[in-house]
């Protein structure tokens, strides 16, 4: 009885964490929509400059989702066929934009399942746009919670839902401006939990679906499938290369015929529009040749880590060196060699198991973010919460639940963390997120060393 009325305790805990951050979400949401705080300030003032220099408050909600539902529903408008008008609310902050850009008519640049979705709930009103990008974001720590919750007792499972719903970058970015990101990292969560329930089958299907619906999952594809590929057929007696390839065949097999279907009707009825669109180039490309010029980010523009060498005035050559990986593509195609030669010795040396896999995944999402040649925005990096959420407890999941306070402070440098990131100019903050690929990759190493040398000293127990 008395753990019984324990776990009542725990899950009211958690109900009220979960409420407490649905109604932050909700209220930002509403502050921002309904104000339209961010608009109400001249292009030259100060606060505009703050926030459009630092935290990165987008209206794509009110720009972009809004719009293509509105004009699908009245207008007759159809994406990947036709470009998509603009809706440029009546204020400054809005005009300013696409007045100096003169871009009122612009390619739709979301995978399909991201149409699909946002269109459901305008069935029964164009105001309710919202909901599904707010109820996958709510979603979210339980999701997190079930997934620890396989591998760890009640306190890490616990913890890890407390981390990701009080987490400021998942409140404000997925909650209260309702950007994206939240339904990708959803989908890409639960990849990875049938991943580790050994559900080979269904993490394709939902690692397709996330690709559908944001195309930067699809860095993700050569790590999870070499390892679905080295986990399946290595529980064969008599494993060959012919088992190997077989298995990858059928693996990308599923793959591409769910991305096919999803991809129904534009990639037969427009094929070259559909792939145009959804392939966008970066917006901020150098000239190679003379005369030679990087261009300086407007406040709208995406950003390269390397952009803090503006403030430096570097030179031109400067620029080239640094982003030399971002925009000739190298960097992302030397990632996706390098992950899959890791994951192939790992395995001959029978170090590869989840947590080794779920550290590529880790190094593949900060690389790839990195080195992408569009460039990134803030809201990029929600993303990122359930993934070091599960990252600190795949890792130190012993210590969370023997140890209260590493858990709270745990919680606090996260937070802390979140709210530097987001106040950070938006031209160094990439400069923290390269800080923290190398803390990650630091105690890696060190956790893989200690690692080795327990299994050692074990063998050699057994020997003597």
């Amino acid at each position: 009885m008395k753990f019984k009325w324990k776990d009542l305790k725990i899950k009211k805990k958690l109900i009220f964490i979960l409420i407490f951050s649905i109604c932050i979400q909700i209220i930002l949401f509403l502050i921002i929509q309904v104000s339209n705080w961010i608009s109400q300030k001249p292009v030259n003032e100060s606060w505009f400059v703050f926030l459009t220099q630092t935290i990165e408050p987008y209206s794509d909600y009110k720009i972009w989702y809004q719009t293509f539902v509105r004009q699908t529903f009245y207008e007759g408008w159809l994406p990947y066929i036709e470009l998509l008008e603009i809706y440029v609310p009546d204020e400054e902050w809005y005009r300013f934009w696409f007045i100096e850009n003169e871009e009122l008519f612009l390619n739709f640049i979301y995978p399909p399942f991201f149409f699909y979705i946002l269109i459901l709930p305008s069935f029964i009103s164009i105001e309710l746009v919202f909901l599904p990008l707010l109820l996958t974001n709510v979603l979210l720590p339980i999701v997190i919670y079930k997934f620890l919750s396989k591998s760890f007792d009640q306190k890490v499972a616990e913890w890890g839902f407390i981390a990701t719903a009080v987490n400021p970058l998942y409140i404000f970015y997925s909650g209260g401006l309702v950007l994206n990101s939240s339904l990708v990292t959803f989908f890409f969560v639960l990849t990875l939990y049938f991943i580790s329930t050994n559900r080979f089958n269904l993490s394709i299907i939902f690692l397709s679906i996330s690709i559908l619906f944001k195309q930067i999952i699809i860095f993700f594809v050569p790590p999870i499938m070499i390892y679905l590929v080295l986990k399946s057929v290595s529980d064969k007696k008599e494993a060959s290369f012919y088992h190997y390839m077989k298995k990858l065949f059928i693996n990308f097999g599923i793959l591409i015929i769910i991305l096919f279907i999803g991809s129904l009707p534009w990639i037969l009825i427009t094929p070259e529009n559909y792939l145009r669109s959804i392939l966008t180039p970066g917006i901020r490309m150098p000239t190679f040749l003379p005369p030679f010029h990087f261009p300086y980010p407007h406040y709208n523009d995406p950003i390269f880590w390397f952009d803090f060498l503006y403030s430096l005035k570097a030179p031109y050559l400067v620029f080239w060196f640094f982003g030399f990986l971002n925009y000739t593509y190298i960097g992302i195609f030397t990632l996706e060699i390098v992950v899959i030669g890791v994951l192939l010795n790992w395995k001959r040396k029978s170090y590869l198991n989840w947590v080794k896999f779920y550290d590529i995944i880790i190094y593949t999402a900060f690389l790839s973010h990195l080195f992408f040649p569009r460039g990134l925005y803030k809201y990029y990096f929600s993303f990122y919460v359930p993934l070091l959420v599960l990252w600190i407890c795949f890792h130190f999941g012993h210590k969370l639940s023997n140890n209260n306070s590493k858990g709270t402070n745990w919680i606090l440098i996260m937070v802390s963390f979140s709210i530097i990131f987001i106040l950070l100019p938006r031209t160094y903050y990439l400069i923290l997120i390269w800080g923290v690929f190398f803390y990650i990759l630091k105690k890696n190493r060190v956790l893989t060393k200690k690692l080795f040398n327990s299994v050692s000293i074990d063998k050699s127990s057994m020997i003597f």
